[in-house]
């Protein structure tokens, strides 16, 4: 009775009774959505305020953010903050369309994004879905619920499921029938029914999000160098060991999936990669009766897969600052250029013996966890450069053996640094 009341008293006084009740189902006319700004003839950010003026600017972020509590929007160089109370609707130059609407009749008004409008209109808000039918905003949700029998097990009541079924129902609702039961709580799985109940009943709709990809691909290219440190934590207190060389050199190519639709902060990384080392491992053993010493000249290959999650911390403009997670394949093959053994006796004849004898193994394939902390700056519309400094951790990755000693195993954390860009 409340809600005809105020829809009568807005149609006398002349308002939009879309802006102004709670249901505001219907399909939303281009003027109002279009993002396209007459005076340039580009896509552009636009706000409708309360009093129904149209202005397009610059809706002030760091994020393609699906959630907002209030807007800052520049229009003719200055900056003002606006509250859902203030708008009637906003709309991003990427197509991102907003309406100010109260989901339920407790609540508040709040910038709900509108993911497909038309009779039955699909609304988005804090990671849940609301099907607006203009009568009645409906939650479009699923729960578990423990039921008895031998034990206590709990049933998954797709509540969704009924309430598209409801609003669809019909001739064209019977078709989606198995589309329906078959769906999840996902925004594609909903645009796909809703697309498809309004092409069979001839109702024009508009799918707000078309343009906005899921996530973002650019292949990326990277070059660096790192630097080993070694520990062996069980070593012998007689044997002793150092590598002549620990730099090595490396080269990536891969791509980043970023600017997920849902989740802007994160990013991925999968690369493939190639680092390089030529070296010499020097160690000794010192006993009572006789010093053996070992050299080894090798040369270090290792093609890497890397796998990295990134969480972007800061981001501006043309710039962010992102922390990461790695893991990594390393296939490694070592060419070993030579190796010897020389045995010294202390007492006894004076004589050296020498063996052409490997004294170092090295892990032949290692799953390798790592971080990474990283940055990239926009250097056109579509090149970036980045730079990263990543640590990782090699367990028990070299193995040494002399002689007369047991063999010890040496642990590599291997720190690098890359730059690259990024199409």
């Amino acid at each position: 009775m409340i809600k005809t009341l105020l829809l009568a008293a807005c149609l006398f006084l002349g308002c939009s009774p879309f802006f102004y009740a709670q249901a505001q189902g219907g399909y939303i006319e281009e003027s109002v959505w279009s993002n396209i700004d007459p005076a340039s003839g580009l896509a552009s950010d636009f706000i409708i305020t309360s009093g129904g003026d149209k202005l397009f600017g610059v809706i002030q972020r760091t994020y393609d953010y699906a959630d907002y509590e209030q807007i800052e929007f520049e229009y003719n160089g200055s900056v003002k903050t606006y509250l859902p109370t203030d708008l009637r609707s906003f709309g991003l130059d990427n197509g991102r369309f907003f309406v100010s609407k109260a989901l339920t009749e407790s609540s508040s008004l709040e910038f709900v994004q509108v993911l497909l409008s038309g009779k039955l209109q699909l609304d988005f808000r804090k990671g849940k879905y609301y099907l607006d039918n203009g009568t009645d905003i409906q939650h479009l949700r699923s729960f578990y619920k423990d039921t008895q029998g031998t034990g206590t097990t709990k049933r998954h009541v797709k509540l969704y499921i009924s309430t598209l079924k409801i609003n669809t129902a019909g001739i064209c609702g019977m078709e989606l029938t198995d589309l329906i039961e078959r769906s999840r709580i996902d925004e594609q799985d909903f645009i796909r029914i809703l697309t498809q109940y309004h092409k069979c009943e001839g109702l024009p709709y508009k799918v707000h999000v078309e343009k906005i990809p899921f996530v973002k691909f650019s292949p990326t290219l990277a070059l660096g160098a790192g630097i080993d440190f070694t520990k062996a934590p069980d070593i012998n207190e007689n044997t002793d060991y150092a590598f002549s060389n620990s730099i090595s050199y490396r080269a990536f190519v891969g791509f980043r999936l970023h600017d997920f639709r849902r989740f802007p902060r994160s990013s991925f990384d999968l690369r493939l990669g190639y680092i390089r080392r030529s070296a010499t491992l020097n160690a000794s053993y010192d006993v009572m009766h006789e010093v053996v010493t070992g050299s080894h000249e090798f040369k270090e290959s290792n093609f890497v897969i890397p796998i990295a999650y990134n969480f972007t911390l800061v981001k501006k403009a043309d710039s962010d600052i992102y922390l990461g997670l790695v893991m990594s394949s390393w296939l490694t093959s070592v060419h070993t250029d030579v190796s010897i053994i020389e045995m010294n006796y202390l007492h006894g004849p004076e004589e050296v013996l020498l063996y052409e004898k490997k004294i170092a193994t090295m892990r032949e394939l290692s799953i390798i966890p790592g971080l990474k902390a990283g940055t990239n700056f926009q250097l056109s519309s579509k090149v970036k450069f980045f730079t990263e400094l990543q640590v990782e951790y090699l367990k028990d990755f070299y193995s040494l053996e002399l002689l007369n000693s047991r063999q010890t195993s040496i642990n590599r954390t291997y720190v690098s640094v890359q730059a690259g860009i990024e199409f």
